[in-house]
């Protein structure tokens, strides 16, 4: 009888395919097991109840808010047209100016006596012209009777011609002194606001002097803001073709100016280098309570409701894929929707722009036991209509 031997290689191998054959069979009676069990708890398991409201429309009054700054719509430098000593300062700093107002005075003595003596020259040419005439008119009368000769006419026709010049010379002179007299006195070009002298009663000052002082324009004043492209389309989008809008400016502590503006300038094309659009909103300003170079925000409110999908701000969420509500379908489960979401408004409620549709209806509360796919139970809140 022949006997078969075993290598020792052999059982290795038959010792490898048993522990295997063992791992398997445990492995697939685990999991079978696991889901065994997990069907079961999931059967015993209550389905989670679940805060939802129904989508629907709400008219809102659309609203946006930009950074602004105060600017003056003029600014004037005061300048000496005159040299002169400086001999009166007729404001004091701060001060509200009106139009024509005298500021400065320059010591006008010198300018005084330019005029006489400029009115003395013109009075001298006005005789010379009266001579010059009568001497032509009686020369004309003797050259008709041939008592003079024509070299003798056109003699006493261009002196009379030359005396009416120097008159008119004398005039202007009168008119440049006269002019001079009146810029010793300088007054304010507008109503506004005057800021610091720059110098002092006494001071030797004139046209190449640097500015006396500036006043700027206070009432109405402007404030300046500039919207991105995006912005801009949005507010094209959001607002009434009508224009029908209040204009507020908001103050950096929160108040709101008092009077209401309106838009008066939109530039014509968006800057280069940033892709804004400027635009300004003019604001009344008589007290002077608006400064120039104070920053604020400008928000600008349509007048006219538009209908809006409003949801209340704790049913959206945020994660790395983006913002998303949780729907509940006809069947009662979880579905993820995208949203674009848009203002918030008060009460904790947040615009729509894309992505929801009225009628759907939406989670509020219980995020934490919920995710797609799952079947819930939908508890509407009571202050919303209730499913028909």
């Amino acid at each position: 009888m022949t006997h078969k031997v075993v290598s020792k290689k052999d059982k290795k191998y038959k010792k490898i395919l048993i522990i295997s054959i063992t791992a398997i069979a445990i492995c697939s009676i685990g999991y079978w097991g696991y889901k065994y069990f997990t069907k079961n708890q999931e059967q015993n398991m209550p389905i989670p109840a679940v805060e939802v409201v129904k989508v629907n429309t709400q008219d809102i009054y659309p609203q946006s808010s930009f950074v602004a700054k105060i600017e003056s719509k003029d600014k004037v430098g005061l300048r000496a047209r005159v040299q002169g000593f400086l001999q009166q300062r007729l404001f004091q700093e701060g001060d509200l100016v009106k139009e024509g107002q005298p500021l400065f005075i320059i010591e006008p003595v010198n300018f005084e006596a330019s005029v006489r003596e400029a009115q003395a020259n013109v009075t001298k040419a006005e005789a010379q012209v009266k001579n010059a005439k009568s001497q032509f008119d009686r020369t004309k009368t003797l050259f008709k009777t041939k008592d003079v000769s024509e070299a003798k006419l056109d003699e006493t026709q261009a002196a009379y011609h030359s005396a009416e010049a120097s008159l008119e010379q004398a005039k202007a002179k009168l008119d440049l002194a006269k002019k001079d007299l009146e810029y010793t006195t300088i007054v304010s070009p507008m109503d506004g606001k005057i800021g610091e002298s720059t110098y002092s009663v006494g001071e030797l000052i004139g046209p190449a002097s640097n500015t006396l002082a500036q006043v700027v324009r206070v009432d109405p004043i402007d404030a300046v803001f500039s919207v991105s492209e995006n912005e801009m389309l949005n507010l094209q989008k959001n607002f009434p073709k009508s224009g029908k809008v209040a204009v507020d400016f908001i103050k950096a502590d929160g108040t709101v100016y008092q009077q209401e503006g309106q838009i008066d300038f939109v530039d014509v094309t968006l800057d280069e280098a940033m892709n804004t659009l400027k635009i300004k909103a003019s604001f009344p300003n008589k007290d002077g309570e608006l400064i120039s170079g104070q920053y604020g925000r400008i928000m600008i409110k349509s007048l006219e409701a538009k209908p809006e999908i409003v949801i209340p701000m704790k049913a959206v969420q945020q994660d790395m894929m983006g913002t998303y509500v949780y729907l509940v379908d006809n069947n009662n489960q979880i579905v993820r929707r995208e949203v674009i979401r848009g203002t918030e408004l008060e009460g904790f409620n947040v615009v729509i722009d894309d992505g929801l549709n009225v009628g759907d209806t939406i989670v509020t509360e219980g995020f934490q036991k919920i995710a797609p796919q799952m079947t819930v139970k939908p508890i509407f809140e009571p202050t919303n209509e209730q499913p028909k």
